[in-house]
This record gives C-alpha cells, structure tokens and sequence, in this order.
C-alpha cells in the first residue's frame, strides 16, 4: 500500500522517479582500534591520506565549478579548511601517540567534534557537523583503500533517498539527472539544500522514517512544496502529481516572459521585486529569476563557517562578487546579525536561557565596534563596484541608530583620510522586527534612509509563537489582525516621512499576502529569488484601487480567519486562485 512521509519543503517542484538509495560506505562506530606497528608508521598513513583527500577535493572542486560556479567555491574552500585544520590533525596525532591506529585515531577526533557541534543551537552550524563526519569518512576510505566514488551512481530520472547527502556525493551524481532529493535529515543550510535549490531539484528533508519506509526502485513522489514524500502511490496520485507536475512547469515557463518586466498594477503603480541572498551563488539565482537587486544580502554565512572573524579584505572580496554580480542593480547589505540561533564558533558565547532575546545582532556589532568597523570598511569599500545600501538589524531603540551612525561616521573618516577608494555615504536602513521599533518608526525615520520590516522575527516577537515549535507554530499568522494593523503603521510612518519602506521577511513571498501589502502602500518586497515570478504575476493582474480598497477591508478585521476570507474572495473574483494553488 502506498505510504505518506511528512518532513519539510527544502526546495520546491514535484519530482516524480524510482528511489536510489545512498548509503555511506563508512559508518564511523564500525571501526575498531587494530594493533599497529608504531605511531610514527601510523602518522605517515594520516599525513598521507589527508594529503590525498586535499588533492581529491581540489579536483572536486574544479568539476563543480563549471556546473555551478558561484556557489560551490565557498562550500568547498571549507572542506579544505576542515582537512588543513590542525586542532583535528592535533586530536588525532594523541591518539595514535596513545597507540591507536591512523583509522580508530580519525574515529575518536571526529566523534569529539561532532559531539561538540551538534549540541549548539544554531541549525546552521549543527548542519556542519555533516561536513566533519564526510571529512572523517573521505580519510576513512582512503585509509582502508575503498573506491572513493559512488558505488552506484543512480540513474536518469532517480530520486536520491539517503539519511544525509554530502559534498563527496553531491560533487560525484549528475545533478541534471535527478527528479527530486528526499533526505532523513538536514534543513535549509545543508549544502544539500543549497545545490538542489540552484539546480531546482524538488527536495524534501527533515523525514525521520525515509530510510525505513522507502526501498531501492520503489516509485516514490516528491512534493517540495508541501514537504511530503510518496512511497509507492496508487495509480489516482500518480495522475494528479503528474498533471500538477504538468501544470507546474507551464506555468513557471510562461511566467518566464515577465523576467524583464517590472512588477506594476494595472493602473501604474510600481513595486520593486527583490531577492533574498545568503551566498555568493545566490545571486544567479536572483538574477535568473528577475530579481531588480538584492533586497537582503545576510552577511553572516561567512562569519559563521570561518575559524576566525574574516578580515575585512575577506569580507570585501566576498560583497564585492554579490555587488558586481548584480550587474548595477542596487544591493542592501545587512550587517551582522549572528546570536539567537546563530553564533560563530569563534566568538565563544555563554550559552543563554533564551537567545532570541539575547546579546545577538546589532547589540554584537556595537559591543563589538573593533569588528563592525572592519565589516562597515568592507562594505563602503564594495560599493564602489554598484549601488549598496546598508541595514542595520534587530534595531530596539533610537540610541542603537545614533551609536551605529557614529561608528560610520567615524569609519568614514578614516577611509577619506586613508585615500582608500570607497563610497562614503551609502543610504542607511533600519530593520523593524522587533515591537519596541514599530512604535518608535515615527522617530527612526528620522536618522534611516529607508525602513525594512523583517516579519520573521517581528511576527515571533509580536504573537509569542516560536514558529520551529510544532505544537504553537500554527499561531504563526502572517495574516492576523495584529500583525497587518503593525505593518500598516510602519508604511503609514515612513510615508509621513517621504521614506522608503521595504519587506524582507517570507510574508513577503506569500500569495495571500500580497494584495494587502500592495493596497498599504509598500514600496519593496523581497523574497527567495524562486517566487519573485509569481509575486510580479499577482502585482501585474491587479490594480491599485483594488489592493487598496482590500487592504482598508482586511484592516478592519478581528480574526485572521475573516482577513483570509477576505483575501481569498478578493483573488477569486480577479481569477488569481490558480497562484495559490500553485505555490501553497
């Protein structure tokens, strides 16, 4: 009989296939400590294999590069990192100095680490203790002489089932050949999820049950969009899936011919579409999906997955690739935003009761004003390469705008005086995601060039719902009453002020929302890159006047079930159901 598996959407798209099942080769608790002849024979075998390992991953890497230049170089130049580091090289030399073999050393010096790192909070650096243990398993192989390819590489048309796909196997499958990807674990961050994203393979993760419940060849569905797997379906969902499928990919085909049109209401009114941005490969995406610039460029992937803080070249370099990648179009750089659930290793942080509401964000960066000098440096000196924009984040209080505007101030200053090539006086913005700044918006448009509402947080913060919480994350409503009476206050501010307001926040790319923000009076939407299509395809069916007289409707609302009642009849009447259907 046919079996449902429920996990999370990681990328969406309908894959349908036969299941190829990866298993590793290696399983670290297999291997056992072998007597050995001498720890120096033992040391050559480690040096050796790690020197091997370099050369593989190099070569790796070069193969990557020419599918998908951008986005793997980074990913890539950490696995070298892992292999040249020597806090593991040093672990697993006093292991072999104890008398263990070169293999058992690897063993106990990985599972350190991975117990380390799959205890901190953040998801992101939890997601790289699947990088540690592929190290570990890349040397295993070599030590013990097994093929360092796949053993069976699936074929055209497969869906890869697998527990965890790492680099080593991503950089050995031909992507191009691959209908969907269903994982039992990993989330938004793995490597999995950003490469299938680029290649938009249809990828489902998080399914605890994947492996049990799925056999080699047994046709499976994969449903990116809800984040459910089909093990064996009947013959009725197949059709539908299929037809979905169908329906799916002519409609994304014909929403190809708006990418060069701008997101404007049938009576004239402009919204500016932009992408969300994370890596540097991101930007191919925005710019295949018709992004008009970068919205938001989060700048704490790199602080997150290097050893130390980056120099402020290394940071440089790094924006200046978004920035020129972006082809003139204007890029919005948010500064720092590390702590809650993302925290660098470097920074050695106590661990806090609740870190969402803790020392992270703007509150790291002014205690910290060594080091957000040298990130502001980076990017006035990035945007002499296009038009950049900064924005500041988790802002609770004028005073944090005023301590920030004096270290730019002052970093300015020393860039002028230095005669480095630099852009002085780049517009400034202030993230509202917090409640405090939501009623102080009157007041922060004054020292901000543009505001920029970050739902994500602002709708946590505002409703006390944890979203990740399963049990109250159905109280997480984009579309409760409080949430559109907040960020209708927030445009209504800036545009007392003659301030642009934007929003960066996954409300931003949700259907059913759209209508109410174009009728408030929003300026900018920016979204992952893969629903700016869709967005503009809503933005250019309607008309102002009818967005507005919605969003004066949906404001005098008490329950979000009324508000998505309202929505919902507002779309049918414009024949605007078939966007809901197809991406919710």
């Amino acid at each position: 009989p046919g079996q449902r598996l429920r996990g999370i959407g990681a990328a969406p798209g309908f894959g349908i296939g036969n299941a190829h099942i990866l298993h590793p080769e290696v399983v670290l608790s297999e291997i056992a400590d072998e007597p050995v002849e001498g720890p120096d024979e033992e040391l050559v075998r480690f040096e050796s294999a790690v020197a091997q390992a370099i050369a593989d991953v190099q070569k790796q890497s070069e193969k990557m590069e020419e599918i998908l230049p951008e986005a793997t170089g980074k990913i890539f130049e950490a696995y070298l990192l892992m292999l040249q580091d020597d806090a593991l090289a040093s672990r697993v030399r006093d292991f072999v100095a104890a008398g263990s073999s070169a293999e058992y050393s690897i063993r106990l010096a990985i599972e350190e680490f991975l117990e380390v790192f799959e205890q901190v909070d953040d998801p992101y650096l939890r997601e790289r203790a699947l990088d540690i243990r592929d190290v570990g398993q890349r040397l295993l192989r070599i030590l013990l002489g097994l093929d360092t390819s796949l053993r069976a590489r699936p074929g055209k048309g497969s869906v890869l089932i697998a527990r965890e796909l790492t680099l080593t196997d991503l950089s050995e499958i031909d992507l191009m050949d691959v209908q969907g990807i269903a994982l039992a674990t990993g989330g938004e961050t793995s490597h999995a999820t950003i490469l299938a994203k680029s290649f938009e393979i249809p990828t489902v993760v998080g399914i605890d049950q994947v492996l049990e419940g799925v056999s080699e060849g047994d046709h499976v569905i994969v449903d990116g969009n809800a984040g459910v797997v089909y093990r064996m379906p009947g013959p009725d969902v197949v059709r539908e899936y299929e037809r979905m499928d169908r329906d799916y990919r002519d409609f994304n085909e014909n929403l190809g011919s708006l990418h060069d049109l701008p997101a404007t209401t049938t009576d004239g009114r402009t919204v500016a579409l932009n992408a969300n941005v994370g890596l540097v490969g991101d930007v191919v995406l925005a710019n295949r999906h018709g992004a008009e610039g970068v919205g938001l460029y989060r700048t704490e992937f790199p602080f997150i997955s290097f050893r130390d803080f980056p120099s402020e070249q290394e940071q440089y370099d790094i924006y200046c690739k978004v920035i020129r990648g972006m082809g003139g179009r204007s890029v919005t750089v948010r500064t720092l935003d590390i702590g809650a659930d993302k925290y660098p290793a470097f920074l050695h942080t106590p661990r806090e009761e609740n870190p969402f509401l803790g020392w992270r964000s703007i509150r790291v960066s002014l205690e910290m004003p060594e080091f957000f000098g040298q990130q502001l440096r980076a990017i006035m000196r990035a945007g002499v390469e296009g038009p950049t924009r900064i924005l500041l984040p988790m802002i609770s209080s004028v005073e944090e705008v005023l301590q920030a505007r004096e270290i730019i101030e002052n970093t300015r200053s020393d860039l002028l005086r230095e005669g480095i090539p630099c852009v002085p006086d780049l517009p400034l913005g202030v993230m509202i995601e917090v409640p405090s700044a939501v009623y102080l918006a009157p007041q922060l448009v004054q020292y901000a060039d543009f505001l920029s509402i970050g739902t994500n947080d602002l709708i946590q913060y505002l409703l006390a719902v944890d979203r990740n919480n399963r049990k109250v994350a159905p109280l997480y409503q984009p579309l409760h009453p409080a949430v559109l009476g907040t960020v209708s206050f927030v445009v209504e501010s800036a545009r007392a002020a003659g301030v642009p307001v934007s929003m960066c926040g996954e409300m931003a790319a949700d259907p059913m929302c759209t209508l109410p923000l174009l009728g408030m009076g929003i300026d900018e939407l920016s979204m992952e890159p893969f629903f700016i299509p869709v967005i503009k395809k809503l933005i250019r069916s309607v008309s102002q006047e009818s967005a507005q007289a919605l969003a004066e409707e949906v404001l005098s609302l008490g329950t979000s079930r009324d508000i998505k009642r309202a929505v919902f009849d507002a779309m049918r009447e414009q024949g605007l159901l078939e966007l809901l259907e197809m991406y919710q």
